[in-house]
């Protein structure tokens, strides 16, 4: 928990110029490959994982609808809702085909973990498509 509460002020603070929101996706990717390589509970370390995408894709999108006009406003929240319906299809395609693959067991913490780290990555591309525009 307090870890989580760190990681969330650090991203907080590093949203001063975009190359420190960059690097705290670098970091965070680097501290979420740490993890996994302690190879305990790997699950875990994806669910913390998609966590931090999430919150930061909030974050950087209420920093870029601050410095936007009503109007583009508007046009953020309709290209985000519409980013929402792709990820929706995305995470049931990357469902989907884990399960078709049969690489591992559905619900087991293999498959949850790897479905987990799609969504998140899907998720920091997004990310770093609004940080761009910050």
């Amino acid at each position: 928990m307090i870890q989580k509460l760190i990681i969330i002020i650090l991203i907080t603070l590093s949203f001063n110029c975009n190359s420190q929101t960059l690097k705290t996706i670098e970091k965070i990717e680097l501290t979420h490959q740490n993890c996994l390589d302690k190879g305990e509970y790997m699950k875990g370390c994806s669910v913390e994982y998609y966590n931090q995408a999430d919150s930061l894709l909030n974050v950087v999108y209420k920093k870029l609808k601050l410095k936007l006009s009503a109007e583009e406003q508007s046009k953020l929240k309709k290209e985000q809702l519409e980013w929402l319906k792709k990820r929706d299809k995305y995470f049931q395609k990357v469902y989907s085909e884990e399960k078709k693959s049969g690489d591992f067991n559905e619900g087991s913490n293999d498959f949850d973990m790897i479905i987990i780290d799609q969504k998140a990555e899907f998720v920091f591309e997004r990310v770093k498509v609004l940080i761009k525009r910050t």
